[in-house]
């Protein structure tokens, strides 16, 4: 193999890893843009929706728990005042 041939050789190799790097540059253009970016996070908004429809769905049970711990908790306050109220009014 000559010299002209090795050069060539090695030329057409660098193209090619020119190509293959514009196109890796021009796909993170576009992974990277405002409007992909929205569509990757509806996407994944709409799928976390909807497990989170499935997990509630297979577990009514819990999450009516859960639910009404977060509002006794919420409204311990007010609960205790009722409950003094008519612990006053027994005695």
């Amino acid at each position: 193999m000559t010299d002209q041939d090795r050069l060539r050789s090695a030329k057409a190799l660098r193209d090619e890893a020119l190509a293959v790097f514009k196109g890796d540059v021009e796909l993170a253009r576009i992974e990277v843009s405002p409007r992909r970016i929205k569509e990757r996070a509806v996407g994944e908004a709409s799928e976390i929706i909807d497990t989170a429809r499935d997990v509630a769905t297979d577990n009514k049970a819990i999450l009516g728990a859960t639910v009404a711990a977060l509002l006794a908790w919420l409204f311990r306050q007010p609960i205790q005042d009722l409950v003094d109220k008519a612990l006053d009014r027994i005695r």
